[in-house]
């Protein structure tokens, strides 16, 4: 309706002022009152417009902002339930480049689809009824050009929008390869590769930038087309409005409305039919960014799921089968118990099943068949925060917010209070360290917690574990990274830790396991030893050989073992 007004009802408001002062043979004086009518009608609408601009603008500041908010914040929550292996196979970078992509492209099409579709269809049928009325000749002239425009302009808009997603997919895809750099920066410099990862960089920078090169060029070819067209067109118009005035059928307002609404027609369906390559580039964006929400949930809750209720800790694996591909079978008819309360050593070459067991006791992955029970309820059927909630991981490679260190370790029980969080940083002998810092709790880690050693994050994880308090405890090699010293008195916690949960520990130094009062042995997805360490060791068997075969205490490579 905007629009409308000004390229409508204003140029007509204008032609009675002129056919008015034309066709006035009176006092000059009395013009004025000759002309307020359209005096009024041409004003009234240049107020109406300031009125509804600034309108539109105040609702704009309160209701995009929360639009935009609310998309990215529900595609976040939604991409934040995908699997362990979907997050495994895609870059952080180029997902998070979607995530806000979405919002944005999404607004510009409201704003393209407002200001630019609508707008010129209410503007051409306006301008196509008024023109009818001056002379039918003008209606014909301008439907047949607004035809042809519109149909070059979906020619190429298709076009480029084809080259406008492929654009979009390389500029995701090399936002992902950046932020992969810069994850690694200390690869790169530890390796000198500085100059091969500009290289490998500028490779998908080229790609990018013949993606874009196609779009743009696509887009002269556009305006191009548009030219002669709206040359003849215009120019036709012209010709018939002197033609017309020189045998009297057109008045001079009449020719001052079409020259006026032409010219304001030519320019709105210019801009919609150079818009529309934007739309369909916006319409490309958006279908590249919700690819993310297409993909379905690998591993989600059943619609019945209740929270899981955990009293005693008793892990059962029943008949498990799980497969990362079809060809490689992990395990296969797995059955075991693991008592409540007790301490369970993993042990194992790498890839022989150990981190696999773990994860699908957190449900990172779901089993081929068979089920897994924690206090006689299956996981499967239990809503996935619940589970986690009840079990406290200490992974080997500890990985930190850039966040202050109070915020980190407080992530174990938000709820925790400062004093808390400092007493469970003493037991795991960190709160020595952050006190000699310039900023102590309040000092901030780095991107995955690289401004600390990996001693440091070791032990904040250690302490965000002693937080949470879960009543089930899993340690993938916890003490690994920590010095001899320092390891004694971590023991000494998680011993202190492990009493009255259940425990389970993944550990390439055999020595760590004595303690234990289960080993599981594995080797390609079996195990095929269970016992104490004194046990283990009196077979003389599998376990007993790794015994044998320790370097410094750690397991040989498998490639090493015969």
């Amino acid at each position: 309706m905007v629009i409308v007004l000004e390229a409508n009802v204003m140029p007509y408001a204008l032609k009675l002022i002129v056919d008015a002062i034309t066709q006035f043979e009176g006092d000059k004086g009395e013009i004025f009152s000759i002309i307020s009518s359209p005096l009024t009608l041409y004003f009234g609408c240049w107020i109406l417009l300031v009125i509804i601009f600034r309108g539109q603008h105040l609702l704009y500041v309160y209701i995009i902002p929360k639009l935009d908010a609310n998309m990215r914040m529900s595609i976040l929550d939604y991409v934040k339930q995908h699997s362990h292996s979907y997050f495994a196979d895609n870059f952080a970078g180029s997902i998070a480049n979607k995530i806000g992509d979405l919002p944005r492209a999404f607004i510009n099409l409201f704003h393209l689809l407002r200001w630019q579709i609508i707008t010129t269809l209410s503007v051409a049928i306006a301008t196509l009824i008024i023109s009818y009325n001056i002379n039918p000749k003008f209606t014909g002239i301008l439907s047949v050009w607004f035809i042809v425009h519109m149909g070059l302009a979906y020619y190429f808009a298709r076009k480029i929008g084809t080259y406008s997603k492929l654009h979009a997919d390389s500029i995701s895809t090399l936002t992902g390869k950046i932020v992969d750099v810069l994850t690694n920066i200390t690869n790169m410099r530890l390796f000198a590769r500085g100059s091969y990862e500009k290289d490998y960089i500028g490779k998908h920078q080229e790609s990018a930038r013949k993606k874009f090169f196609k779009t743009e060029i696509s887009i002269w070819k556009l305006t191009v087309a548009f030219e002669i067209p709206a040359l003849v067109m215009f120019g036709s118009i012209i010709y018939l409005l002197i033609t017309g005035w020189q045998q009297n059928i057109i008045s001079a307002g009449d020719l001052v409305l079409m020259v006026f609404m032409s010219t304001g027609l030519l320019h709105q369906t210019w801009h919609l039919g150079m818009e529309l390559a934007h739309i369909f580039k916006e319409v490309g964006i958006c279908k590249q960014a919700l690819s993310i929400i297409a993909s379905p949930h690998d591993i989600t809750d059943k619609p019945d799921s209740k929270p899981l209720v955990v009293k005693r800790g008793e892990i059962i694996f029943d008949n498990v089968h799980f497969n990362y591909t079809p060809e490689k079978d992990i395990f296969k008819g797995k059955t075991l118990t693991i008592d409540a309360g007790s301490k369970i050593g993993l042990v194992g070459f790498s890839g022989s099943g150990k981190s696999t067991f773990v994860n699908l006791i957190l449900r990172f992955y779901d089993v081929e068949s068979g089920k897994i029970c924690i206090d006689k309820q299956n996981i499967a059927d239990v809503t996935q925060n619940s589970l986690r909630e009840n079990i406290s991981m200490i992974p080997q490679d500890t990985t930190l917010f850039h966040r202050t260190l109070m915020e980190n370790i407080r992530y174990g029980r938000l709820d925790a209070t400062d004093e808390e969080v400092i007493e469970a940083s003493k037991k795991a002998h960190c709160h020595d360290f952050i006190q000699e810092m310039p900023e102590q709790y309040n000092a901030l880690v780095g991107e995955r917690g690289v401004k600390l050693s990996g001693g440091q994050r070791q032990r904040i994880a250690v302490a965000r574990a002693i937080l949470k308090n879960a009543p089930i405890l899993i340690l993938d090699e916890a003490t690994s990274a920590l010095d001899s010293l320092t390891e004694k008195y971590i023991q000494a916690s998680l011993q202190s830790l492990m009493q009255g949960r259940t425990t389970v520990v993944i550990a390439h130094r055999l020595s760590t396991l004595s303690e234990m009062d289960k080993i599981l042995v594995f080797k390609d997805g079996e195990i095929i030893e269970h016992g104490t360490h004194d046990e283990l060791l009196t077979k003389k068997e599998h376990y007993n050989k790794l015994w044998n075969m320790q370097v410094g205490g750690f397991l040989p490579d498998k490639k090493d073992y015969s």
